[in-house]
Order: C-alpha cells, then sequence, then structure tokens
C-alpha cells in the first residue's frame, strides 16, 4: 500500500487511464486530476472512528441505503467511460461485500481481461486462463498495482454516500445552502484524520429528497481540484446509485469526462 502521500499525489486521469479499460487514453495522463484522496478516505485507513452524528448524512443514507444493504451486497456493475473527445470504455465491476470479492472486467484486443481478489489473494485472468506471460501482464495491466487501483476507486465511488461512515472521515454539516449551476444544495463538508490527508471534500444533497446531487474536492486553495454532477439513479439490491457522473474542472468549469452505470445484476457465480 502506497503511503497517503504518495497516493495523494495520483490523478484522475491516471485512474481512468489504467483503470476503466487496459491501457486507455495513455496519451492524456494529464487531463484528470482526482487525488488519490478518495481512495484513503473509502479504505478506512484510520484508527479513529468516523464523526457521524450529522442529520444530513443520516438522512442522506435513509434516501439511499434504506434497507442498510450495501455492506451485503452482491452485483455486477456495467459502467463505462467516455472522455470529451467521445472516446468510451465499456468495463465491468463485481462485489461481493459480504466476503470481499471483487474484479474488475475490461476488454482489448479482442481478449476479455479479469483482475481481482477472491478469498483475500489477487488473481487474474486472460480470456479465462490464470498461465500468463510476462508480456501480456504487462500489455494488459495484469499487475498487483494496477489491481489495488481499481479496488481502491470503483467499489468505494459507487458506495457514496454510505462510504462516509468508514472510519477515518470526519463529517460536518456546512450550515448553508450551495448553489451549483442554478441549483442550491444542503452541503456535507468532509475532512479526514491527518495521516489520511489535506484535501477538503464537499457533498450537496436535494433539500427535499435528501439525495446525493454532486460533490467537490479541492486542495486547500477553491480553484484547484473539480466537481462532479449526478444524474438518473439505478436500484441496485435496493441502493439508489447515482447513474450518471460528469466531470469539471474547479478552476473554469471545463468538462472532463463522464461516467455512466449502464445497467446492473445479481451477482451469481465468481470468476474463479
Amino acid at each position: 500500500m502506497k503511503s497517503s502521500g504518495e497516493l495523494n499525489t495520483l490523478t484522475m486521469q491516471f485512474i481512468h487511464s489504467n483503470l476503466s479499460g487496459a491501457g486507455a487514453w495513455k496519451n492524456n495522463l494529464s487531463i484528470f486530476c482526482l487525488c488519490w484522496m478518495m481512495a484513503l478516505l473509502l479504505l478506512g485507513a484510520c484508527q479513529s472512528k468516523t464523526d457521524s452524528d450529522s442529520e444530513l448524512l443520516k438522512k442522506a443514507l435513509a434516501y439511499h441505503d434504506p434497507e442498510g444493504n450495501w455492506t451485503t451486497l452482491k452485483t455486477r456493475l456495467y459502467l463505462s467511460s467516455v472522455d470529451k473527445t467521445g472516446q468510451e470504455k465499456n468495463f465491468e465491476i463485481e462485489l461481493d461485500n459480504s466476503t470481499g470479492y471483487f474484479a474488475h472486467i475490461s476488454r482489448q484486443d479482442g481478449k476479455e481481461i479479469v483482475k481481482g481478489y477472491a478469498d483475500g489473494k489477487e488473481f487474474y485472468l486472460l480470456d479465462g486462463k490464470q498461465e500468463i506471460s510476462e508480456e501480456d501482464r504487462k500489455k494488459y495491466e495484469l499487475t498487483s498495482e494496477s489491481l489495488k487501483w481499481v479496488h481502491s476507486f470503483y467499489p468505494y465511488l459507487y458506495g457514496l454516500p454510505m462510504k462516509l461512515t468508514d472510519e477515518g472521515v470526519k463529517v460536518r454539516e456546512a450550515g448553508k445552502v450551495e448553489e451549483i449551476e442554478g441549483n442550491k444544495y444542503k452541503t456535507l463538508e468532509v475532512n479526514f484524520d491527518p495521516s489520511v490527508g489535506s484535501d477538503n471534500w464537499f457533498f450537496y444533497f436535494d433539500s427535499e429528497s435528501n439525495a446525493m446531487k454532486a460533490y467537490r474536492f479541492n486542495h486547500g486553495e477553491p480553484t484547484s481540484g473539480e466537481y462532479i454532477l449526478l444524474e438518473e439513479e439505478e436500484i441496485v439490491e435496493g441502493i439508489r446509485m447515482p447513474k450518471v457522473r460528469k466531470w469539471y474542472w474547479n478552476k473554469n468549469n471545463e468538462y472532463i469526462v463522464t461516467d455512466t452505470l449502464i445497467k446492473s445484476e445479481p451477482l451469481t457465480s465468481y470468476r474463479i
């Protein structure tokens, strides 16, 4: 596991280029800038308990996960990422939160590429085979480092706002209504234990339904970082997950990328 300092320097494009489909967008590594704080935030890397006495957070959790299904969720998510040039990458994520099973499935050169965890151990498959040459492991990014990245990002991204109750996360109601693109939202400010990092996060919720509608992060300066607008919802085993995530720069509102949850289905078997 990398230190929090090292992880904070990784960018959103690095994640997308390495995670959403083997080798995608390698020539655009400097486009996206989401610090790896999200991964640390959601990994529960700290010892202290979450300050989660926020009534707004409780209401948001009741809206998104009314039956408390996240911890036992078993699902396959079909996802798509489209950059501002229109280039699209499709891939899948398999989750069994009750056992820790995880798999990331992508396709390249007509081959199916799978990397994941089962029974606490890494596994890799290329067209269903575990015997993979070193050349192919490098070409299709079937490595421990790449696996850690996808595992740190996608399960937790799609676990929001439930993951705001993880250890090391400090939640505070902003006590104000903030406007984003003409819409007014109730706001949560999220900070972290010093061992996790120093970035500032803000989560925005509909004033009536308490649905999560956007989130924003910066590195201390308001114009740094990005904001993400959430549209539509997909019901996944009783959990209301945002369906569309549109990413923008804070500094100039420039569009970056759109992530879409195309569909989901119950997970009935593991890849290995």
